[in-house]
């Protein structure tokens, strides 16, 4: 757990002991965040900030829908920050594959009040060290309040969002071009995994989308200040933005599977056309060898004639060869 103060372009830490006093002081703004497995904090939260008991529970649950609940001098956000974890395989080393990537969804609980900003999280978060860095590099010209902190850390989170979507845009480019010149079985597993990957996307960038919405309203912003409303339209509008990005590459991931599939189809013609040519060859020696090889007593050219076996084998030959000639002209193969 880390008690952090925001007054006049500076932040500075501070006991546990001390926060009661600091929240007192409406002319800064205090940061507390914690890890949800402190119990030490869940106390704090509890006995100094007097938070709801179900908003306290909702810290101590994973993998939550975004949602913000409006309380008493406060809101409570769920938000999700998102990382990419590479799966590197053997289909990954090949030059006809791409390698996976997975998305992480991590859970970022925050409450706003008038004068101060308490966020929750699993583990040690990049969210967080980043709105550190983001908060001391402002110094003085940061506004000092509890909403533009949180506007600091939603607006951090979405901007996370952005190189998942660029990732998304290339392996898709990547898998397109592939399925063109060699379709196989692993691209379109790997197609459908990141049909299902933007589905998980979509179930988390909308509800933020409405989150940001609601959090512009009057109503809400009048517990915790107004003056960060047109930066949280800001994100707001990146969302919408990534919300369209989403939907757009879910249109082109059922296009490039259509397109998969009629690969495949291509393929499976041009290798049962090559199988039917080299059946009609087949058929024609295998009926003028059976013929010869009939139980005639007489035939032409006579059995015992020097140049049977040449007529024969020159016969095969140009059947084959007018075949063929016929066949790749009616574009066969």
């Amino acid at each position: 757990m880390r008690i952090s103060v925001l007054s006049d372009g500076n932040i500075t830490d501070h006991k546990v002991d001390e926060l009661p006093a600091l929240l007192a002081n409406t002319g800064h703004v205090v940061w507390m965040d914690a890890l949800e497995s402190d119990a030490e904090a869940i106390r704090v939260m509890t006995d100094v900030f007097k938070f709801h008991p179900l908003a306290i529970e909702d810290t101590n649950n994973h993998h939550q829908r975004p949602k913000l609940t409006e309380y008493d001098g406060y809101v409570f956000l769920i938000v999700n920050a998102i990382s990419v974890t590479g799966q590197p395989d053997e289909a990954g080393s090949r030059d006809d594959s791409v390698e996976a990537h997975e998305l992480d969804f991590r859970e970022v609980d925050m409450f706003v009040g008038r004068n101060y900003v308490v966020t929750v999280h699993l583990q040690d978060e990049p969210v967080i060290d980043e709105v550190r860095r983001r908060v001391s590099a402002m110094g003085a010209s940061m506004p000092v309040s509890a909403s533009y902190l949180a506007y600091v850390v939603l607006d951090t989170v979405v901007d996370g969002y952005f190189p998942i979507m660029d990732m998304i845009e290339e392996e898709i480019g990547l898998l397109e071009d592939i399925v063109l010149m060699k379709p196989r079985q692993e691209n379109l597993t790997r197609l459908f995994e990141m049909r299902q990957m933007l589905i998980n996307l979509w179930r988390v960038v909308w509800p933020q989308r409405d989150i940001l919405s609601t959090l512009t309203q009057p109503h809400v912003m009048g517990s915790i200040g107004q003056d960060t409303q047109y930066y949280l339209r800001d994100v707001a509008d990146h969302l919408l933005w990534i919300a369209d990005m989403i939907a757009m590459y879910r249109d082109t991931l059922t296009t490039v599977i259509d397109l998969h599939m009629s690969s495949v189809s291509n393929q499976l013609n041009r290798v049962v056309n090559r199988l039917t040519v080299f059946t009609l060859v087949i058929g024609i020696l295998t009926v003028i060898s059976g013929f010869y090889g009939m139980n005639f007593e007489t035939t032409w050219p006579q059995f015992g004639s020097s140049l049977g076996v040449p007529f024969v084998l020159f016969l095969m030959a140009l059947l084959t060869t007018t075949l063929l000639a016929v066949l790749r002209r009616l574009g066969w193969f």
